[in-house]
């Protein structure tokens, strides 16, 4: 049975701080592995867990990488399974950092959690925090992850077809640069070698990796490139593919260094290919590699104009608006949203957590049109930037996209179109303005409501984070922990439940002002015809409220665990108890009585 697993937020230990090192990232790792482990055992598994020799140079650039492999072959188990594809994120145009890669080893883990139906050993899963790794170690890690998932999917390792296609992107990745310093003489594609070998391959990637370093060196970019030494063994297709994934990752360097961005769709292939493909395709690279001679003037541009703003988020949430719109067509749904208020003054964080909100009812739709269940993002309790806005958008975007071609309507995903038109002067209010009329959009073509067991859901997380922060200001624990609301017998009119919503949105705001803190001006819309996606909705904004105080007092997710829990038969007057609980916990903060000498 498809079902989307609910988790909660409980208190943990406090543990380090925002900055994440590749110590967190082999800690979060390892939980990921343990999963892993679990799947394979489901599946009857008996070979050992892959092991995977010490790395040397890797840096998070290439970590992540090696984590966005991993999500790709955890996308092919699905579409195995018949569970339907995910949206794969591209490479970052940036200087990639340990969180960066930390946020995606998060999310491999997450999308691994629906696959496993055991709530008691998803629930015996405990962060356990290493000291002292590097980014070889989590390379290394993740990599024997990677190879552990072929068992998953009946194969071993990467094919010669799969090396060819990543040395297509390489390919097409080389043109890019050579054209945008203006380069179009033609170059003459090799001939193919016939009876080739992985082992040739892997050689070929090593001498274009040569060129690159040239490159670097040229273009004076910091510690350019090493060129690993070739091990003196039989080769695998597995370790070509990685080699080109280490220089994919370097011609990115190359491209932010020049202040340019452009990414490539890899089409499927109709035959298979060989190594001696793989070895033309490399050969072919390396024949167009630009050197960037120091006597020649560069084309490059400022590398801020990478940096995303509020104008490219609008423009891929009109994208967004505008597939939407063909999907209702495609459904003949002819109802219209609800027109949202603008609001004004808002910040990044407000539009991030409206696009979660976003995916969160896209997964759901997905889950409608039969897809297995997916991830659900996570809000980081931290600010945002408009970059992180751009990617979390973009990810919208995909699972949209999925959804049109799920529905027989052939369209690529943004980040792939060249002629992407850019608004001028938009704010962060503008793009949630529109993310809200795609979250009324979705709540259309969901064509069904909320539960009470996911109001419930959300109301007991919304309750663990308030029990974390009264916890932080001083309020003694066991006054939280016998805090007893009267248990209600009766049910309870979606009209009651929603206007105390309200009241308790009034609360929150009072202890915004309190804390002297900036406070949106969003409100909760009251509709004429109160239904029980009213209140969730109603809900998400409170929860969106608590994180913003949660952020103030310097409050983290390291701060936090999940707890994994199906919720069953919740009750309206499940849900109201929740609401006052919610209220009473807050009130604990206006009684001296309650806090600790």
């Amino acid at each position: 049975m498809r079902y989307l697993v609910i988790f909660l937020f409980l208190v943990s230990t406090i543990l380090a701080g925002k900055i994440k090192t590749p110590s967190d990232v082999y800690s979060y790792a390892i939980l990921l592995k343990k999963k892993v482990e679990y799947l394979r055992e489901q599946h009857n598994i008996k070979d050992p867990f892959p092991v995977v020799e010490p790395q040397k140079n890797r840096y998070p650039r290439h970590v992540i990488q090696k984590a966005l492999e991993i999500l790709n072959k955890i996308n092919l188990y699905r579409i195995t399974l018949n569970y339907g594809p995910i949206f794969i994120p591209p490479y970052p145009t940036r200087d990639i950092t340990p969180t960066d890669v930390f946020e995606m080893v998060k999310r491999l883990d997450a999308e691994v959690t629906p696959f496993i139906n055991d709530l008691e050993f998803l629930n015996s899963l405990k962060l356990i925090k290493y000291k002292g790794k590097t980014p070889n170690d989590v390379y290394q890690l993740l990599w024997s992850i990677s190879l552990a998932f072929d068992d998953l999917l009946g194969i071993h390792g990467f094919t010669p077809t799969d090396v060819f296609q990543l040395s297509q992107k390489l390919v097409n990745n080389v043109k890019f640069l050579r054209e945008a310093q203006n380069i179009y003489s033609l170059v003459e594609k090799p001939k193919k070698i016939p009876n080739l070998y992985p082992n040739h391959a892997l050689g070929k990637s090593y001498e274009f990796l040569k060129k690159v370093r040239v490159a670097q060196k040229h273009l004076w970019i910091n510690n350019p490139t090493e060129i690993p030494q070739k091990p003196n063994r039989v080769i695998t297709p597995t370790e070509v593919y990685d080699s080109i994934q280490y220089n994919l990752a370097e011609l990115q360097r190359i491209k932010y260094r020049l202040g340019v961005e452009r990414y490539f769709k890899v089409k499927s292939l109709k035959s298979a290919k060989t190594p001696s493909d793989v070895v033309q395709n490399l050969e072919y690279a390396m024949a167009l590699m630009p050197s960037f001679d120091l006597n020649k003037d560069l084309v490059q541009y400022p590398k801020d104009s990478l940096k995303k703003t509020p104008n490219h988020v609008y423009a891929v949430t009109k994208e967004i608006l505008n597939k939407l719109n063909i999907l209702k067509n495609l459904k003949g749904i002819k109802q219209k949203e609800k027109k949202p208020p603008y609001i004004d003054g808002l910040k990044p964080i407000h539009a991030y957590q409206k696009a979660t909100e976003a995916i969160e009812k896209a997964i759901r739709l997905k889950v409608n049109m039969g897809f297995y269940p997916s991830q659900i993002p996570f809000q980081p309790l931290r600010q945002i930037t408009p970059n992180e806005v751009y990617e979390r958008v973009i990810r919208l975007d995909g699972v949209i996209t999925i959804l049109l071609n799920r529905a027989g309507f052939e369209i690529d995903e943004y980040i792939y179109k060249i002629d992407k038109k850019i608004p001028t002067n938009k704010k962060p209010s503008d793009v949630y303005h529109n993310l809200w009329k795609i979250s009324n959009t979705l709540d259309i073509l969901l064509a069904k409501e909320y539960t009470y067991n996911d109001v419930y859901a959300l109301s007991k997380n919304i309750i663990y984070k308030i029990e974390i922060l009264l916890k932080r200001l001083m309020i003694k624990e066991e006054i939280i922990k016998n805090l007893k609301i009267s248990k209600i017998t009766d049910s309870k009119r979606l009209k009651d439940i929603f206007f105390l919503t309200l009241d308790l949105h009034k609360d929150i705001k009072r202890l915004q002002d309190r804390l002297n803190m900036q406070k949106s001006k969003i409100l909760i819309p009251v509709e004429s015809d109160i239904s029980i996606n009213s209140i969730y909705n109603a809900l998400r904004i409170i929860n969106a409220n608590i994180n913003e105080i949660l952020i103030f007092n310097d409050i983290t997710e390291d701060d936090i665990i999940r707890k994994f829990i199906n919720f069953k038969d919740k009750t309206s007057a499940d849900v109201y108890r929740n609401i006052l609980k919610i209220r009473a916990l807050l009130r604990l903060l206006y009684d001296k009585r309650n806090y600790k000498e």
